[in-house]
């Protein structure tokens, strides 16, 4: 951890380094050597707004929000592990931030910039921007890589945990599939040596059966008073033929109640 705020402090001292060299050397507007012949050249300039003259004017909101960003900065390094690029990424932003914070306060709210590009019209930057946009940069890159890997790796579903004296129903479609497998795993009783000396489990008690109100002597009389082998009585010369053509129905439909009534008894002479 020590050696990303070591590589802070490298740009820090690199950005002001090169900051003096440029003040003690050139005037506000004056050319230097071109660093790259065609492409790269110097050219002293104070800027007060952010990188690109962002909020131009407003150097002390920007020297405030440098401060804010370089704790936020410290604490993000501090607390999280973010790898060896993300941590050189943030520790790159980390020392160029620090670069024109410092330029800010003691060059009243002014950054010193010095790089010009030759080819193509860019602002004037220096060399704590250049870190501010690498570390970003690589960050960035970092985070993506790290979300892409991370949503590749799909742990495999557990399998399900399936008892030994279960039977496993994966891949059956039907019920006739089920009830097979079924039939399949069950287990056969064991078969007792001797049956007859297997002792007997004691039934449940048999509840007794309701006994028959008996018939009374007067409705035993009115039985007796019947021929079965003529279906007549004595007194009434009806057939049974006869009463079931009388009554118009089969009499099945009828109980002994009804077929006595029909003789001209009425229920208070059963006396049941």
């Amino acid at each position: 951890m020590m050696l990303c705020f070591l590589f802070a402090a490298l740009i820090v001292a690199l950005d002001q380094f090169f900051k003096h060299w440029v003040l003690r050397t050139l005037e506000i507007g004056e050319t230097g050597p071109e660093l790259i012949p065609g492409i790269l050249g110097l050219t002293r300039w104070e800027n007060d707004g952010a990188m690109l003259n962002i909020l131009s004017g407003q150097q002390w909101l920007l020297a405030g929000i440098a401060f804010v960003a370089a704790i936020a900065l410290i604490m993000i390094l501090l607390r999280y592990n973010e790898g060896f690029w993300g941590t050189l990424g943030l520790s790159a932003v980390l020392g160029g931030t620090v670069g024109n914070l410092i330029d800010r306060i003691v060059n009243e709210g002014r950054v010193v910039d010095m790089f010009r590009t030759l080819e193509f019209r860019f602002p004037i930057f220096n060399i704590a921007d250049i870190f501010i946009t690498l570390g970003f940069l690589t960050f960035l890159v970092h985070f993506i890589i790290l979300t892409v890997k991370t949503g590749k790796q799909e742990l495999p579903a557990p399998a399900p945990r399936v008892a030994e004296d279960e039977p496993n129903y994966d891949g059956f479609n039907d019920i006739e599939a089920i009830v097979a497998a079924t039939s399949e795993t069950e287990v056969a009783q064991p078969v007792t040596a001797n049956p007859a000396t297997t002792p007997v489990a004691p039934c449940a008690p048999v509840a007794p059966v309701a006994q028959v109100a008996p018939l009374t002597e007067d409705y035993s009389s009115l039985l007796d008073d019947i021929d079965v082998s003529t279906d007549t009585t004595p007194d009434i010369s009806y057939t049974m033929e006869s009463l079931e053509a009388e009554l118009g129905d089969s009499l099945e439909d009828y109980n002994l109640d009804d077929i006595l009534r029909e003789y001209g008894i009425e229920d208070d002479d059963l006396n049941v």
